[in-house]
């Protein structure tokens, strides 16, 4: 029996060793409090920021309108405010029924 039972660990350690990374995960702070939230950038839209203005951000020359309630983080994941947001900064972002409901920026350096 514990021959198996060591056999299975073992197994399981070499899978978990084999299996390939997942790059496209970002943490986010949730709007009801600052607990982090695990979301996938696979299936974001990516591009460069021309403007922010209020409410809209224009990327690659298209405007887009920012849902009220946007989660935007950092490339580490870390809360970002919508007005520390740089022109030229890359970005990742998701749309949901038109409108940027979460963005990964990444600032110039």
């Amino acid at each position: 029996m514990n021959n198996t039972a060591f056999i299975v660990v073992l197994g399981l350690l070499t899978l978990g060793q084999t299996m390939p990374s997942v790059p496209s995960i970002s943490l986010a702070e949730t709007a009801q409090g600052p607990e982090a939230m695990l979301f996938s950038t696979v299936g974001f839209q990516s591009g460069v920021i021309d403007v922010v203005q209020g409410a809209s951000i224009r990327i690659d020359g298209r405007s887009y309108v920012l849902k009220s309630a946007v989660v935007v983080v950092n490339h580490e994941g870390e809360p970002l405010e919508i007005e520390r947001i740089i022109p030229t900064s890359l970005v990742k972002f998701h749309l949901k029924e038109g409108h940027i409901d979460k963005m990964v920026v990444t600032l110039p350096q």
